[in-house]
């Protein structure tokens, strides 16, 4: 009876401590990874607009130009972000003038 209380017990153990992930990512990593992820959203999207408009089709361009952009824009934030916690300032300027670029895309429709 011991025996069966013990294995449970450490049966038990193990499932809980596989259940709860590790955190191992980093405040960096996670808007790195954040940056990535949106950036390639952004690039699908427009992607799929100069597929459509070389097809001849304008059907929900404008719609997709915007969603392409909040995409970037929230991309180039997390990318700013992950800068800051780095302590690099190196390519700030550039950083800053994408965001500005996203931002005219956005509001070109």
């Amino acid at each position: 009876m011991k025996r069966l209380l013990l294995l449970s017990l450490i049966f038990l153990y193990f499932f809980f401590i596989s259940i709860f992930p590790v955190k191992a990512v980093t405040e960096f990593e996670m808007y790195l990874t954040d940056f990535y992820q949106k950036q390639e959203s952004a690039s699908a999207i427009l992607k799929e607009i100069e597929r459509d408009l070389k097809n001849g089709s304008r059907k929900n361009v404008c719609a997709k130009q915007k969603k392409a952009a909040k995409y970037g824009i929230e991309a180039t934030k997390s990318l700013i972000k992950a800068f800051k916690i780095s302590g690099s300032t190196t390519q700030m300027e550039n950083i800053q003038s994408g965001l500005n670029k996203w931002k005219e895309l956005r509001d070109y429709c």
